[in-house]
């Protein structure tokens, strides 16, 4: 029963991916007026800021700064200001951001918040502020030095069910996208999550150094955070978290050619205003990352970070994330993580 609950429980976490494909062909056209304008609305006027819920390198950082140079490239708003808040895996940030009222102050948020309120045993959610629009997906990687002895990901998985306390694995924070997946994958390996040693880091440059200095035996993040050092060439990539292969790194084992294929798993990040903002607000703020994702700059942005457009309008967004946080929630009891 266990088994099949589990099962059911990855599924329909990568259903929401699918959703997430689909919403994104149903992106209308819209405008939302250009910066600064005379006719323009009062935020894209004034510009916007956009907190960051970690610290510089990270998923939410390069974000951020993803949409920051959009926003400015495409002449979108007049300013946009981008800021970090760390903590306790965005938890931290979180509780800061239900507070603000300004629409012009916005917050990135993605799977690994919604897992860390839960772990954390947050006093907010997600769910309290206004989702404006899911933006990308982002598919995580496990890696190990290149010096390592494991080949493959079966190598590390024997290695692992062998003596788990000497392969710690850095992750980026508890109960957060890398530790779900890093749990299943302790599953895949015949153990129970609480088994191995997860080592946080605020970032990827962090566990980057704990890597290359054998810290840790492997690292399990966004293929962004350790795309330089993959690509030099200190880094092998074990499997990708992607049923299919990366086109960014296309020749890159996957979950499935591993033998895993129900611990697929993506991690998704969008936009958020602060709660109770204005119907106009929230109908100008959904239009103007619209016209984010619609543009030249955007699509350069997905190629070259290799993350996928998942793009969801506000109603859909906040209808998606009452299920996610359902399905976060009993996936991490699954795992034995809360």
């Amino acid at each position: 029963m266990m088994l099949t609950r589990k099962r059911s429980v990855r599924l329909a976490l990568a259903a929401v991916a699918l959703t997430a494909v689909l919403g994104a062909t149903a992106c209308s056209a819209s405008n939302s007026g250009g910066a600064g304008g005379g006719g323009a609305p009062d935020i894209l006027r004034q510009g916007v800021s956009i907190d960051a819920p970690s610290g510089p390198g990270s998923g939410y950082d390069q974000t951020a700064r993803a949409i920051e140079a959009t926003l400015k490239g495409e002449d979108l708003v007049s300013r946009v200001q981008v800021s970090n808040t760390e903590g306790a895996g965005g938890t931290v940030a979180l509780a800061e951001f239900v507070t603000k009222t300004d629409p012009d102050e916005l917050m990135i948020g993605g799977l690994s918040l919604v897992g860390a309120t839960i772990t954390n045993n947050a006093p907010n959610t997600l769910e309290e502020l206004t989702p404006i629009a899911r933006l990308i997906g982002e598919y995580d990687v496990i890696v190990v030095p290149a010096a390592s002895p494991h080949e493959t990901l079966q190598d590390f998985f024997d290695a692992l069910a062998d003596d788990p306390g000497k392969n710690p694995i850095a992750i980026g924070n508890q109960g957060g996208y890398d530790h779900m997946w890093g749990g299943m994958l302790a599953q895949d390996a015949g153990l129970e999550a609480t088994d191995v040693n997860f080592v946080t880091f605020s970032g990827g440059g962090e566990a980057l150094i704990a890597l290359l200095g054998n810290q840790v035996a492997a690292g399990i993040s966004g293929y962004g955070e350790f795309a330089d050092a993959i690509e030099n060439g200190d880094l092998r990539i074990l499997a990708t978290a992607s049923a299919e292969p990366l086109e960014i790194a296309p020749d890159a084992p996957t979950i499935a050619d591993a033998g895993y294929p129900d611990s697929a798993l993506v991690n998704w990040r969008g936009v958020f205003a602060p709660p109770g903002i204005s119907d106009e607000d929230r109908a100008t703020l959904e239009a103007l990352f619209e016209d984010v994702v619609k543009s030249d700059s955007w699509k350069e942005v997905l190629e070259t970070n290799g993350w996928s457009d998942e793009w969801l309008g506000s109603d859909d967004f906040g209808t998606e994330l009452t299920s996610v946080q359902e399905q976060t929630q009993q996936l991490l009891a699954d795992l034995g993580l809360v």
